[in-house]
């Protein structure tokens, strides 16, 4: 006789008693195979003892398993309904994400049961109702846990070895789950695996080091691990400040061991595969590492403590962001820092920070992590910050609703820089309705704040406020003051893009910005080629045949390619700058950093009085190579050259060189065009491109950089003052 099927899952009610949550209880089991089991139960967060899981949802629609699961009923209370609140209990067979279930198996214990609590399974996804009331208690459920565990793999899916296997093994068989079976030996997984020993090598190394005794400080730690992480161009802002430079003592010992190091190579190549696991992409993993007593972080059967982790992969990324020496450039690192984020985490919320600070770090974080829901982009911050009631939770909103809500928030805390974002080359959202307004930002496209540091507004305060507007979807207009400075009248047919792609470098190249990774062998025929394309860019550009042999031989950055990039982006800009070499230089360096763009050589190279000046490829092979007496034409890139065709480059990047009508040189985002208009708000730090809408109001394009304009020159008394509606 066939057995019954399983009753449907059905989640009861939580009640209205604050702080009334779910809990788990993971039943024990020797083998790690075995059909998970659990009881799932009501409880009080101020009366329980519990952990919390941090981890990685996946594609649950596509890897999934099974969980037994006996829900408790509470027993009925007087005068309550029958419907859900008989006593007894009920086994039900649930479907959960494979990745749940495989970091269960492991947080699973042999001969006793543990408590835990998991979003996924102890909140009724289906509801909107209680996922909001429940996001309103996260921060008290990762704070009043004893610990969280941070599951960062392996994931069902993360070796495609093991995947394939797994699917002939798996079968029909769902309870058992055949493919914890196979072994998991792929290359990443191996890494992962043993980059567990380098980090308890780097913590014995970090305490041999004098004054180490103060990482046993939360606080302590934190400035420890957030200084040996930054960049040495970051190092250089933070100097001054006492603090810093005690752990920027430390920093440098600490490095300087690991890098001295017999097995450097491997701790970073190991090191540098797991910062790239998915669980640092996630944006709840800020709230539910920050917030927490206690994080341990798990691989497989490895673990570590939070503390043990993070600092690690700091030194790798502090190792990935030096270009001091050449065997650094030769690991060709996709490194990434998005597990910066948990420790800035941790520093928010031990300084007690208000919702508005809490979301500007959130943006000139240039991190992206992701979320199912992209409301939670914006959900999941509230629990880093002393006051999330300013903005209310419901997913009754739509995503329009919840990011133009969170921008009135910010612009009524008198934050305007999210005006000035630059996302050249972002993917298009195909959540936000086409009439989403120019001045809320998106924050599931996040963009550079590149224009933040300049003063365009001088002094002035944001003048603004929200008017009804009709016409659009939202009814709603932002009115802000602004001194117009000219309407765009000649823009150059090239833009960066094109400009890169005919130059041949890879559209990873093109929308990064970054040349770092873009070098691939050349041909002999494709030598022949640029070389000739070189040669016939403009006749005032003499190249010797040594100097073409010594652009093709760079294997640190294709040269060879930027520098026909580099030709024809100059000759751009000199077509509409008139002869005025000073706006020239400023466009070049835009976003030059001041190593580069203090240098005289530097400056006495874009500076030029004509193009063959900008272009003397000797001066700037002079410049960018090794400078040693008989140095071969293959000879490398400089640390500080390296810098400088980045920089040239990133000033570039994502923009179209244009002209006003008022004689100012500009440039802008590519989609900058003919009729579009530059004014300059009060209280927003760059100038912004305009567009007319119609019906009286404009739309933002995005930030400009205009020439004698970015440090508040043209904000003298007398400008005129207009008032425009912004949609």
């Amino acid at each position: 006789m066939a057995a019954l099927p399983a009753p449907k899952f059905d989640y009861r009610p939580l009640g209205d008693d604050y702080g009334n949550f779910r809990l788990l209880e993971l039943q024990p089991a020797i083998d790690r195979r075995d059909l998970l089991r659990c009881t799932i139960q009501h409880a009080s967060i101020d009366t329980s003892a519990y952990c919390a899981l941090s981890y990685v949802w996946g594609d649950q629609k596509v890897d999934s398993s099974e969980m037994e699961t006996t829900y408790k009923r509470p027993k009925r209370r007087l005068f309550e309904s029958k419907k859900h609140y008989q006593e007894g209990a009920v086994v039900y067979r649930k479907e959960i994400g494979s990745s749940l279930a495989r970091a269960l198996r492991y947080m699973r214990q042999p001969y006793a049961s543990v408590t835990i609590w998991v979003d996924a399974f102890c909140i009724d996804q289906e509801s909107k109702e209680e996922r909001a009331s429940q996001v309103k208690l996260m921060t008290k459920i990762y704070s009043s846990a004893q610990v969280v565990h941070a599951w960062l793999g392996p994931e069902y899916n993360e070796d495609p070895a093991v995947h394939s296997r797994a699917c002939l093994a798996g079968r029909s068989n769902r309870s058992a789950r055949n493919w914890l079976t196979v072994p998991l030996v792929g290359i990443e997984i191996q890494k992962n695996t043993l980059a567990f020993d380098y980090i308890d090598l780097i913590w014995a190394l970090a305490k041999r080091i004098k004054g180490s005794e103060k990482l046993a400080s939360e606080n302590d730690w934190l400035q420890a691990c957030f200084t040996i992480a930054q960049t040495p161009a970051e190092d250089l802002q933070q100097r001054k400040n006492a603090v810093h430079q005690v752990w920027a003592s430390f920093s440098a010992q600490l490095l300087q061991a690991v890098i001295s190091h017999a097995q450097a190579g491997q701790i970073y190549t190991t090191l540098d595969s797991l910062s790239q696991v998915n669980y640092f992409s996630r944006m709840w993993i800020l709230q539910e590492t920050g917030r927490a007593k206690r994080v341990v972080f798990h691989y497989g059967e490895r673990e570590a403590s939070h503390q043990q982790l993070l600092l690690a992969l700091g030194v790798t990324r502090a190792y990935n962001g030096s270009f001091a020496k050449d065997q650094l450039r030769m690991l060709g690192s996709k490194f990434d820092s998005r597990f910066l984020s948990c420790v800035i985490a941790r520093l928010t919320c031990s300084k007690a920070l208000g919702l508005h600070e809490v979301l500007k770090l959130a943006f000139f974080d240039r991190s992206m992590h992701s979320a199912t829901d992209p409301r939670d982009l914006v959900y999941a911050l509230l629990g880093l910050a002393t006051n999330p009631q300013a903005i209310s939770v419901s997913y009754e909103l739509s995503l329009d609703e919840v990011y133009i809500a969170t921008a009135r928030f910010l612009f009524g805390q008198g934050f305007t820089d999210s005006l000035i974002t630059f996302r050249p080359y972002a993917r298009s959202n195909e959540f936000l309705s086409p009439e989403f307004p120019s001045w809320a930002y998106d924050w599931s496209r996040r963009g550079l704040p590149s224009f933040a540091r300049f003063k365009a507004a001088k002094d002035t305060r944001p003048r603004l406020s929200f008017v009804r507007h009709t016409g659009t979807v939202h009814n709603i207009a932002m009115s802000l003051k602004g001194t117009w400075i000219g309407r765009v009248v000649a823009v150059n047919e090239h833009k960066f893009s094109a400009l890169a792609s005919a130059a041949g470098l890879s559209l990873e190249v093109i929308q990064s910005g970054r040349l770092q990774g873009g070098a691939r062998p050349l041909t002999t025929d494709e030598k022949r080629i640029l070389g000739d394309l070189l040669a016939r860019i403009h006749p005032t550009v003499q190249l010797l045949p040594a100097d073409v042999a010594r652009l093709m031989s760079q294997s640190a950055l294709p040269l060879g390619n930027f520098w026909c990039w580099w030709v024809w982006w100059t000759l751009s800009i000199w077509s509409l700058a008139k002869g005025n070499t000073n706006e020239v230089a400023e466009l070049l360096l835009r976003e030059a950093p001041p190593r580069v763009s203090s240098n005289k050589d530097v400056m006495r190279l874009v500076s030029a009085r004509d193009v063959a000046g900008l272009m003397d490829l000797q001066s700037w092979s002079n410049l960018l190579f090794t400078s040693s007496t008989g140095a071969a034409p293959g000879s490398q890139l400089t640390a500080f050259g390296i810098d400088i065709v980045e920089s040239l480059f990133r000033s570039a990047w994502g923009t179209r060189p244009f002209a006003l009508d008022t004689g100012f040189l500009a440039c802008a985002a590519e989609v900058v065009q003919v009729g579009d208009e530059v004014v300059i708000f009060h209280g927003v730090k760059a100038p912004l491109v305009v567009r007319r809408a119609g019906n009286g109001a404009h739309r933002i394009v995005g930030p400009a950089h205009v020439c004698g304009a970015m440090q508040g020159q043209l904000m003298s008394v007398a400008s005129s003052v207009e008032t425009y509606a912004l949609t």
